[in-house]
């Protein structure tokens, strides 16, 4: 049929033109769900829609109901697809389709291919033409990868069109609500394929057979009931009957390799690419390709791009009813043994053998573990899990092979995320298993489970306690044991103390197992020392142990050597390290190494904790405009991943939340008031008291220091909850943090014995500090001073912000010249003025609007004139008010580059780099980019000095 010309279904076309017009003019997604029986024509109108719109890039998902189970099956055509997309696909294809990347990377989960996909898509600058055939039969992974990509589209305003066709069915309903929830009702189009009407049908004959008469025609026609499927095959044969019977005549009269060729593609759980199809086969191509041509004209199977499929579902029913048993046992045997050849850790092509295997009545037992131990086994998921579950629990299993599947499954269940599954088949484990080790290592899993399970975390320090007791004589075993003991005691038991002691415990066990070169790391000892390292870690930033934190980052660095997660930990904890020293500008590279490292390799999860990591220090540092990137992807990342309504908790003791950071940046960039608003929403939104505390402590301290004693009322409620969720929390540095804070709120609402009680608390653990948060002590301590007017105060805010100025701390610094003006007002006006001023113009300079307008508020108060930051000042280049983000963009407009490709080339959002797009065009003055490009071929852009 593909040589004809479409006839029929003008309306219903026409319906999904305008779906794709939408999205195309909309820049934004549009979609429509085509539903109709068996035989409507849904594939052929899919296909119509394809060849109309040649403009858009247009990618296929094909669901078929031999491979449901069958991870990214129904994707896989897609997958390729965006794997092929110049510079945007190369982390997919390397991900997905590199002979040897599986063998070498042994994290890829779902979520690290979905972002992948996702960079692919946006990468390319066509509107994008998404057909999904057969809904009803797409694997679940696939359905999923599909709302990912479309989420995306929506947050970055990309054209694409999703064009969904499939049987009346649940899975159908489902999926048109999931749009409806993405897109909303106005951007979903239903479309019902009733039967061809009469005049329609018999012109689709007329073209297909023109030597049938009149009232052969109408005869066919109503023979069909309107189905374009069965009057394109009525029409090719001579006889009419019954469709069931044609349709098995004619298979019965196929023969020689198109006959062989149709059967192998009916026992094949996917479509394969004719040069597929001849490896299968061990046939030439010429060979192959003849045999497809047959097939072609018989209308019986079609050929898509290089791959062939069958013209309908029924007809792969059809050929199966027809095909020995014995001869379809002899087909899956060889493609079993073909897809195990091709597959190596592809665990795709695994799974596809493993149903082989089984249709041919072969023992599976060696082939399911091959699975499960795939380097690739994440992407199996929740229905790969019960596959594979059914197989280990089989009591035919001799015990070793029993064991080791049942040890293989349990492992994936909390890959996976079933940490419940998880939990009850690693105690189950531990309950039957003889040996002492193997009963150590599935009580210290179930433990690990339980942690996420919040109804059942109480009882994972049991568990840990029962594989303490069955440990024997395994070293790696014995760190991974007080490596988890130091989270249980830190996190979920909260006995600090204890719980450092145990990390440090695990860390020197391991430096005297494996620290000494020229030692050569198993895979399993290298985890369990970089485990233990990060306990280690973690425990050393609660004491505030700045060395030990360095020692250990550059230790780490060292073991993590080959590990992509590794790397990004030790440039993370590298970071915190430096910034614990005052040494700034070395810790943003350091923590701007981790976020972009694990961006470009697709690690979603450190993508946030690394993101948050190097938020807290740009915000630090009041670089705000490449905070604002940072604060952008990781949010979008976030509804990706989880929702809009769910907050991720990072299991780390030292991370912030990003909803935190992002008010703090909200509060100096935005109209503090709001951000407080904010804030005390997020609050009923957060369940953490390590995360909760911090909003608390944001809302206080900004109240205190923009809004004073007009709202003290508030900010004493708020000092009290800090207080409670600190001590919820359990964490000595999370107590120290409070203190320090509300001493600062304190001593701005004039409460000096308040505010003196909570600086010698914070005095009494007499332990070094993060360099910032002693210069805060010393800071609270000036404004002290000052309240009883002693003029040592003045100097040591002086003297602090020569020294902030000196690290690059320009938060604390606009507010240390802020309060130095406020302590001159009554002694010299002049130099008060001046401090307001400078305040002002580094404020503007940063973007911090709030302290800029506490600089005009202290300057109008004085009775003068406030300063007012727009385009360049006099003698001001314009590009030197261009912060080098922005001058990175700027020269990317003047190289012509739109708004797509300039977000591809940096991995910034669309919606990031308008933003950019506006400021440049507000500093440079000019009105277009067309201007703007002018304007840039009369400047440098060479980055200013310093």
């Amino acid at each position: 049929m593909s040589s004809t010309r479409f006839v029929g279904r003008r309306v219903e076309l026409g319906l999904l033109e305008s779906v794709c017009s939408k999205a195309k003019a909309d820049e934004m997604p549009a979609a429509a769900v085509v539903s109709g029986p068996p035989g409507s024509g849904k594939s052929r109108l899919l296909s119509e829609l394809g060849r109309r719109n040649p403009s858009a890039r247009q990618l296929r998902v094909t669901g078929f109901e031999a491979g449901m189970q069958v991870p990214l099956a129904a994707a896989g055509g897609m997958l390729r697809d965006l794997g092929r997309v110049l510079g945007a696909g190369a982390m997919l294809n390397e991900l997905l389709f590199e002979p040897r990347a599986a063998s070498k990377d042994r994290s890829l989960e779902p979520l690290r291919v979905f972002e992948a996909a996702r960079q692919a898509l946006l990468g390319i600058a066509d509107p994008v033409l998404l057909a999904i055939d057969d809904v009803q039969w797409i694997d679940e992974l696939s359905t999923a990868l599909c709302f990912y990509l479309l989420r995306s589209a929506v947050a970055e305003q990309k054209a694409l069109a999703v064009i969904a066709a499939s049987r009346p069915s649940t899975e159908a309903m489902v999926f048109r609500e999931s749009l409806a929830r993405e897109l909303g009702d106005d951007r979903v189009t239903t479309v019902e394929l009733n039967p061809l009407d009469k005049e329609d049908g018999l012109q689709l004959i007329r073209q297909l057979a023109p030597h049938l008469s009149q009232d052969e025609a109408v005869e066919l026609w109503s023979q069909a009931k309107g189905s374009p499927f069965w009057l394109g095959m009525l029409a090719r044969g001579k006889e009419g009957g019954d469709v069931a019977d044609y349709l098995a005549s004619r298979l019965r009269a196929l023969r020689g390799d198109g006959a062989w060729l149709l059967t192998v593609l009916a026992v094949i759980t996917r479509p394969l690419a004719v040069s597929e199809l001849a490896a299968v086969l061990s046939w030439d191509e010429p060979r192959c390709e003849s045999a497809v041509s047959q097939l072609e004209r018989s209308g019986l199977a079609v050929k898509e791009g290089q791959a062939l499929r069958f013209a309908h579902d029924l007809i792969r029913a059809s050929v199966i009813a027809e095909t020995p048993a014995t001869r379809l046992r002899e087909l899956h045997s060889a493609l079993a043994n073909w897809f195990e050849r091709q597959a190596e850790a592809d665990v795709e092509l695994l799974h596809e053998a493993l149903v082989h295997r089984r249709e041919a009545g072969l023992d599976i037992t060696d082939l399911a573990l091959r699975v499960l131990r795939s380097p690739r086994r994440r992407l199996l998921g929740r229905a790969g899990l019960q596959e594979l579950a059914t197989v280990a629990d089989s009591e035919e299993l001799a015990e070793p092979v029993a064991v080791a599947l049942r040890l293989a499954v349990a492992q994936l269940a909390g890959d996976v995320g079933e940490q419940q599954v998880a939990l009850d088949r690693w105690t189950a484990l531990a309950s039957n298993a003889t040996d002492p080790t193997l009963r150590a290592i599935a009580y210290l899993a179930a433990s690990r489970a339980a942690v996420h399970i919040p109804e059942r975390q109480q009882e994972a320090p049991r568990f840990l306690e029962l594989a303490q007791s069955q440990l024997a004589d395994d070293p790696v075993l014995a760190v991974e044991i007080e490596s988890h003991r130091a989270n249980l005691l830190q996190v979920v038991m909260r006995q600090a103390e204890e719980g450092r002691r145990a990390a440090f415990r695990a860390a020197e066990t391991a430096r005297q197992l494996w620290g000494q070169p020229p030692v050569e790391l198993t895979a399993r000892e290298r985890d369990a020392y970089v485990a233990a390292l990060q306990v280690a870690f973690n425990a050393a930033v609660v004491e505030e142990d700045g060395a030990e934190q360095a020692r250990i980052a550059d230790e780490l660095g060292r073991v993590a050597r080959g590990s992509e997660e590794g790397a990004v930990w030790a440039d993370h904890d590298r970071a915190a390290a430096l910034m614990f020293a005052g040494r700034v500008g070395e810790a943003l590279d350091s923590a701007r190494r981790a976020w972009m490292r694990a961006r470009e390799r697709m690690l979603p999860m450190l993508v946030l904790t690394s993101g948050t990591n190097l938020l807290s220090k740009l915000l630090e540092a009041s670089r705000l405009d490449e905070a604002d990137e940072v604060i952008t992807e990781c949010l979008e990342l976030e509804r990706r991943l989880a929702g809009e309504s769910d907050r991720f908790a990072m299991s780390k003791v030292g991370d912030w939340s990003i909803h935190s950071l992002r008010h703090e940046a909200w509060l100096s960039r935005g109209d503090w008031r709001d951000a407080i608003g904010s804030l005390e929403r997020e609050i009923t939104r957060q369940r953490e008291p390590h995360f909760r505390m911090h909003l608390h402590q944001s809302i206080f301290v900004w109240l205190a220091r923009c809004a004073g004693q007009t709202r003290s009322q508030e900010i004493e409620l708020h000092v009290a909850a800090s207080r409670q969720d600190s001590i919820a929390a359990g964490c000595r540095r999370c107590s120290r943090e409070h203190t320090l804070k509300a001493a600062e709120a304190f001593a701005r609402l004039g409460r000096i014995e308040e505010a003196e009680v909570q600086l010698e608390t914070w005095d009494e653990d007499g332990r070094d500090a993060v360099l910032n948060d002693a210069l805060w002590r010393r800071h609270v301590a000036a404004l002290l001073a000052v309240a009883r007017r002693d003029l040592s105060g003045i100097a040591e805010l002086e003297a602090l912000v020569a020294e902030r100025r000196r690290l690059g701390l320009v938060a604390s610094l606009l507010w240390t010249r802020l309060d130095l003006a406020a302590a001159l007002q009554t002694r010299d006006s002049r130099r008060a003025a001046e401090e307001f001023r400078q305040a002002g113009e580094l404020a503007a300079a940063v973007g911090a609007y709030t302290e800029q307008q506490m600089a005009d508020l202290g300057l109008r108060r004085l009775g003068v004139r406030t300063w007012r930051r727009g385009q360049a000042k006099r003698g001001e280049r314009p590009m030197d008010t261009l912060s080098e983000r922005e001058r990175q963009i700027a020269t990317l407009i003047g190289d012509g580059r739109s708004n797509p490709e300039i977000a591809s080339r940096l991995f910034l959002s669309r919606k990031t780099v308008e933003r950019h797009v506006s400021n440049i065009l507000a500093r440079t003055g000019t009105r277009n980019r067309t201007e703007l490009a002018r304007f840039l071929s009369t400047q440098e852009l060479s980055s200013p000095a310093g």
